[in-house]
């Protein structure tokens, strides 16, 4: 049986692999194609906006720390904090992505 010294590193090795383990899902399932992403960005700087009805124009909420947007029909739209308004292009620019997986309509 190892030493109460060699079993502490052990278990330490160990209870962090099942963390990571149990975490892997989850964050996978946030997890989004950057890929693709970048094509909508690059396509949607390529055109700017010709009038206020354009989806970049959309205002949505931007939430800071989870790094997702909520479209202004959405219940969470002003209630998460810390966040703060700004339109669709800048939030998608600047690397936030939509809360359900869309665009604001």
């Amino acid at each position: 049986m190892p030493s109460k010294s060699q079993a502490g590193p052990a278990v330490i090795v160990i209870l962090i692999l099942v963390a990571l383990a149990v975490m892997a899902p989850v964050l996978a399932q946030y997890h989004d194609q950057p890929e693709a992403w970048v094509t909508k960005i690059e396509a949607m700087s390529s055109s700017p906006p010709a009038g206020p009805n354009r989806e970049l124009q959309h205002s949505v909420w931007v939430n800071r720390r989870s790094g997702l947007y909520y479209c202004r029909q959405s219940k969470f739209y002003g209630k998460i904090h810390p966040g703060v308004s700004m339109r669709q292009g800048a939030a998608l620019q600047r690397g936030y992505r939509p809360a359900q997986g869309n665009m604001c309509p």
